[in-house]
């Protein structure tokens, strides 16, 4: 193995720099926590003819080792019919014989075999070189030319690894980035970099809730990420179709990014993103909320809501592993036939109390008018908006997760919240968070 890279180094390391478009990349993936192996594909795009080429790939931080290195797309071998055809010829022995039927997939009346490829695991890198036993370029085209399995340590979970091209020009044998003409010309190559990322994002649903006809309480959407997060996308689906979509904001480590939402098919579809290209950081906690209008028809009782269609992406676009649960929301007063309307303003001593991790708050609203609810500290410091906003007559329920407006979790201790209304009504008690 040592000596075909000595040729073939030989070879390329003379030859004269063309000027042929040419493109090797990095295609992203991706594999679950706990996974012995990654699959990391390497993608070829070339205008001219291309005889063989060499790298090396540095993954950091260096973790993986190298199981295997085999042909992919337009380097594999093209198919042929082992069974001799209607004469028999070399018959099931594992290997094309002159004159079996084949499938000319470049249309070059000749047959293909594979590109031949070695490979050595360096301390820190892989070095690969390909070359065609038969001197049969790759033609030009764009797709994948190379697959590597990395062996995946149990150690290494919910972690984004860098996979570089890398030249290795002080070692014993010099292995610079290389890509040859069918004359072992080389020719002048883009390397683009890419990305290994193994682990899950974990994203589930708290808060919500609320009364039948009215705006629910917010619905707060946490994310937990070991990585850094360039954008996500989900829809929200509740089994009967009686939540529609308000509105969405960032919260937290979301506070930067652009949301929006909208109601389609009767599911909520939500996209965030940054336009500048900053990320969510690492970390645990709320970074969105969403406000649903609430059917008029609504039962009172739970309602299963679901996340699904989950997209997160990391640098590049590259997804990551990802999951949401299933959530109950809470429909639990409501304005109707079998609820009288309330005669006066009045908020309602929270439940539980102490609480952890949640609590409700029920208010009435005996007419119409602008109502808001807010957590406090004892300085009188507003931490967290519950509502806020237009309210018809009605009893209300509003649920607090313990999360500041930023999406992190508060210290355990007394707070007070407070309701007051544009008609001039104003209440405050106080409540217990244990931790």
């Amino acid at each position: 193995m040592r000596r075909s890279f000595l040729v073939i180094t030989s070879l390329m390391i003379i030859a004269s720099f063309g000027f042929g478009v040419t493109v090797m990349s990095v295609i992203g993936s991706s594999t679950p926590n706990g996974e012995a192996y990654a699959a990391v594909q390497i993608n070829l795009v070339n205008t001219t003819d291309v005889g063989g080429f060499q790298f090396s790939l540095k993954d950091m931080p260096n973790a993986l080792s190298v199981a295997s290195v085999s042909p992919a797309g337009r380097t594999v071998a093209e198919p042929y019919d082992d069974t001799g055809g209607a004469g028999g010829i070399g018959a099931g022995n594992g290997a094309y014989d002159f004159g079996e039927p084949y499938s000319d997939i470049n249309g070059n009346g000749t047959y293909d075999p594979a590109f031949a490829f070695n490979f050595n695991d360096r301390d820190t890198t892989v070095s690969i070189l390909a070359y065609s036993p038969t001197a049969t370029p790759i033609f030009p085209g764009n797709g994948p030319i190379c697959t590597i399995i990395y062996s995946v340590p149990t150690t290494v979970s919910d972690e984004i690894i860098d996979l570089k091209f890398n030249e290795i020009l002080n070692g014993d044998t010099p292995f610079p980035l290389v890509v040859t003409d069918p004359d072992a010309v080389a020719l002048n190559t883009t390397w683009l970099n890419g990305l290994l990322t193994v682990g899950g994002i974990e994203v589930r649903l708290t808060g919500g809730g609320g009364t039948p006809g009215f705006v629910s309480s917010r619905l707060s959407i946490e994310m937990n990420n070991a990585v850094p997060v360039k954008g996500i996308q989900f829809n929200i689906v509740d089994d009967m179709d009686y939540l529609t979509f308000e509105s969405v904001h960032g919260v937290g480590r979301g506070v930067d990014f652009s949301f929006a939402g909208n109601e389609v098919d009767g599911e909520t579809m939500i996209l965030g993103v940054n336009f500048n290209g900053q990320e969510i950081p690492p970390g645990t906690g709320a970074i969105l909320e969403v406000d649903f209008m609430i059917a008029s028809g609504t039962p009172m009782a739970d309602i299963t809501i679901s996340i699904v269609d989950l997209i997160v992406a990391a640098e590049g676009g590259l997804p990551l592993p990802s999951n949401g649960e299933d959530y109950v929301f809470p429909v639990t007063t409501g304005v109707g036939d079998e609820t009288e309307i309330p005669t006066a303003f009045e908020l309602k001593q929270n439940y539980p109390n102490p609480f952890n991790p949640t609590t409700t708050i029920s208010y009435s609203v005996p007419e119409a008018s602008e109502i808001e609810v807010g957590i406090y500290n004892l300085l009188g410091q507003e931490i967290r908006s519950l509502s806020n906003g237009q309210h018809q007559p009605g009893v209300y329920s509003a649920m607090w997760d313990g999360l500041d407006q930023n999406g992190v979790r508060v210290e355990s201790g007394i707070y007070i919240y407070r309701m007051s209304s544009s008609a001039g009504f104003s209440a405050t008690k106080k409540l217990v968070m244990l931790k």
